[in-house]
């Protein structure tokens, strides 16, 4: 069966299960399979996922560099390799859409494969740059590369649907997505390169499978009370369930009483939800192991919210998705976004990266609104912060079908330090700044009961497969 067929059959799932009427009389029907059984990890010999986080390459990036080098051949020994994939790629001696910042030549894409990356979530911000037209090429050269890449599609049960790469050890599964929420500049901005549902042969609109959240800031309870009287005095509007309520629509925006006052919340939408969760279960049926990513721009407090935000703590619904999904079959939980490292969690002894910042981050080399090149970078200038330029490789190893063992590769991008023609490539970093970021890992991990061992230059966490409960989450040695 080839992909798209699989791909098919895998809507067509989702489809069935999501409501449609059962053909014949009860008692004419098999007994039911035990989902339980079908979404263990079952790869079960020894294997490996090694993930980053962003790609932003506008160039083919080639380089002998041992910093590099090194960390590709991380990368390629790995089974499969995971990044989202932020450049869109194009026949830039051919193409007509518009020309955005993400944009990059086919070329691109080898020597992105040339990494060892062979699976991409393309369902993020930048999807649409060069508008459908490039969506859809991009979509067409990563099938031409053997790049599997999940999160777009003609239409939303094709964006939403898992896709899959066949390896010698098994299937790998991909589910992606992109959220958005209804306050700030990931949300409203970009709700148009949301796909939409085809009903029959009405409707169905591509782009990238979208979360929608809704988003409340955080205000003490006296606080939320002078808010509902200044709505009622200037346009009758406040508190929809009296003076008592713990949450009212100020204006355009939702505030909720809390005690972590600047704070942010988010609630998923029920039928997003409800419906991704099902593509997670319909994709572990037909996967052998899966994989779940999201690109996430959102933050945990008003601080950092916006363009060039650094927040290393996740937000909420992160980590009630992360675990949602490992609930639903998912082996792996990915998140990226906001170009910051954040920390790591293993539940149910599954591995959830809550933010794995930038691999390739060559933001200096995009075009920009003007011909002025330093112009242009000026304005993205936010971009060069410590935080934003610090990442790490991750590889995660399972035998037997649970998780041994994740690793911990430190990544300098180099910012400010490096002219802007080799900013952003990933280099191995100096002993010092590689003992730095694990410590900022180790630490932000510590957080979710996951320890992380420096071991030289490299970040370990071990586990003890005696240990994992079904239910509960893993122990890390000690």
């Amino acid at each position: 069966m080839d992909k798209r067929m699989l791909t098919a059959a895998a809507t067509a799932l989702w489809i069935a299960a999501a409501g449609a009427p059962a053909q014949g009389p009860d008692a004419a029907r098999p007994a039911g399979r035990d989902l339980g059984a079908e979404t263990v990890t079952k790869i079960t010999a020894p294997f490996t996922v090694a993930a980053v986080g962003d790609i932003f390459e506008p160039q083919p990036l080639y380089s002998d560099a041992a910093g590099f080098q090194s960390l590709i051949g991380v990368m390629r020994a790995a089974d499969v390799g995971f990044a989202n994939m932020e450049s869109s790629l194009v026949d830039l001696r051919d193409f007509h859409g518009p020309v955005a910042g993400s944009l990059a030549p086919l070329e691109m894409g080898a020597s992105m494969r040339a990494m060892g990356i062979t699976l991409v979530n393309h369902a993020n911000n930048q999807a649409l740059d060069g508008g459908l037209t490039a969506m859809v090429s991009t979509d067409e050269a990563l099938d031409r590369l053997g790049i599997v890449h999940a999160g777009t599609g003609r239409d939303l049960q094709q964006a939403r649907a898992a896709q899959f790469l066949e390896t010698p050890k098994g299937r790998v599964g991909l589910v992606g997505m992109f959220s958005m929420d209804d306050s700030s500049n990931y949300g409203p901005n970009f709700t148009f390169s949301a796909a939409t549902y085809r009903n029959g042969d009405l409707g169905g609109a591509p782009g990238v499978n979208a979360l929608h959240l809704t988003a409340y800031h955080i205000v003490s309870p006296d606080e939320l009370q002078a808010l509902a009287r200044i709505a009622g005095n200037a346009y009758g509007g406040g508190a929809a369930n009296g003076s008592g309520a713990q949450r009212i629509k100020f204006y355009d925006e939702w505030y909720q009483a809390g005690s972590d006052g600047g704070g942010m919340h988010y609630e998923m939408n029920a039928g997003d939800e409800r419906d991704i969760l099902q593509s997670v279960r319909n994709g572990k049926v037909y996967a052998d192991f899966l994989i779940v990513t999201i690109h996430s721009h959102q933050t945990s407090n008003y601080q950092a919210l916006g363009w060039g935000g650094v927040d290393h703590t996740p937000p909420d619904f992160l980590v009630k998705l992360a675990h949602e999904s490992i609930d639903n079959g998912a082996d792996m939980f990915i998140a990226h976004g906001v170009h910051a490292l954040r920390g790591i969690e293993i539940y149910r002894g599954k591995p959830i990266f809550y933010g794995l910042s930038s691999f390739v981050f060559q933001f200096g080399l995009q075009p920009g609104p003007s011909y002025d090149v330093l112009g242009n970078e000026r304005g993205m200038a936010i971009l060069e912060s410590p935080p934003n330029q610090e990442s790490v490789l991750t590889t995660s190893r399972f035998e037997h079908g649970q998780l041994v063992e994740v690793r911990l590769y430190p990544v300098d991008l180099g910012g400010a330090s490096r002219p802007i023609s080799q900013m952003g490539i990933p280099l191995s970093p100096s002993a010092s700044e590689a003992r730095r970021i694990l410590e900022e890992l180790r630490e932000l991990s510590a957080a979710f009961g996951t320890r992380v061992v420096i071991d030289g230059n490299v970040g370990v966490i071990r586990l003890d497969p005696s240990r994992q409960g079904a239910g509960e989450r893993s122990e890390v040695s000690r």
